[in-house]
């Protein structure tokens, strides 16, 4: 089915350097998106989101200088009908679960590709679960 067009992409890395890299991930990721930004603060979600476009944040979580759960409940906080998407170091399901707990709607593990993210981005769109096949629910 494909990543939906009018799909607003908001990526929230607390590194530029490495904000930079996964940005272009997510663009090659998702190049017929409405728009992928990059922000700098988790308040800045709602004041750059176009209206009638669907919205998945990517939160690239341990580059965020808060704990993982405050920063998605944060960000859930904001609208219950944006969509989540973190990254993280983890790599066990006891580690994953707290953040899908606190409102996440997929998860990849650090450094993804871009077809994994772009795996996770359709998914998350068609209102399922991603996880990593190496992170068993």
């Amino acid at each position: 089915m494909g990543i939906p067009v009018k799909q607003n992409i908001f990526l929230y890395s607390g590194y530029t350097p490495r904000s930079t890299v996964l940005g272009e991930r997510v663009k090659k990721a998702c190049e017929d998106c409405e728009s992928v930004v990059l922000i700098k603060d988790v308040r800045h979600i709602l004041e750059k989101r176009v209206q009638n476009a669907e919205s998945i944040v990517v939160l690239d979580l341990p580059n965020i200088k808060q704990s993982a759960i405050k920063t998605v409940s944060s960000v859930r906080e904001r609208s219950d009908d944006i969509k989540i998407l973190a990254i993280h170091i983890y790599t066990t399901k006891l580690l994953v679960e707290p953040l899908i707990q606190a409102g996440i709607h997929g998860y990849l593990m650090y450094e993804p590709t871009v077809s994994e993210i772009r795996d996770a981005l359709q998914t998350i769109s068609e209102g399922e679960l991603y996880l990593p096949t190496q992170i068993h629910r």
